[in-house]
């Protein structure tokens, strides 16, 4: 057998819930120009109004496909809300005021399998969120244990402390 046909590359399959909650998407979008933003802290972000750059990489990254948002909308993860959501947002608003940035880059899973994100980078924090918006959909809501309820508090702890530092920088100083 040659050596092609033993590494074949594959795109990943969506699984059933991540197809609905695309589905949904899609039809918030309703044939705009939009980009998703699959996320699982939709009471932190709606709260804060403000998507934060990662610590970790450098920017807040979207999707043209509904389907990757709702695959990084459903992974779990231990300081998480227990819902996975995924924010439309109207792709026009925000390149009007941040610059985006496509990301070429496949994301792979494994040695053979893949997936195309279909990638848009905005490398700065995105504020007032409410302007750029057109709708969220959200999947199922699923029990939180204590530890990542407590995991929660922190991570919202620490996203306060970072949204009252960028206002303090927004804010000009008094003069005396």
């Amino acid at each position: 057998m040659s050596e092609v046909r033993k590494h074949r590359f594959r795109h990943i399959k969506y699984t059933t819930a991540e197809r609905e909650l695309a589905l949904l998407a899609r039809t918030v979008a309703t044939n705009r120009d939009v980009l998703y933003h699959g996320t699982r802290y939709r009471q932190s972000i709606l709260k804060m109004e403000i998507l934060f750059r990662p610590e970790i990489g450098a920017a807040v990254c979207f999707t043209r496909s509904p389907e990757v948002a709702a695959y990084w909308a459903l992974l779990k993860r231990d300081n998480d809300e227990g819902r996975g959501s995924i924010f439309v947002f109207d792709r026009q608003s925000l390149t009007s005021r941040y610059k985006t940035q496509c990301n070429f880059e496949v994301y792979w899973h494994s040695d053979t399998t893949f997936h195309d994100e279909a990638e848009e980078q905005i490398f700065d924090d995105v504020t007032k969120i409410g302007v750029h918006l057109i709708g969220i959909v959200s999947g199922p809501t699923v029990k939180l244990s204590q530890r990542d309820k407590i995991l929660n508090r922190e991570w919202e702890t620490m996203m306060e402390a970072r949204l009252r530092q960028l206002e303090c920088q927004m804010t000009p100083r008094k003069r005396h």
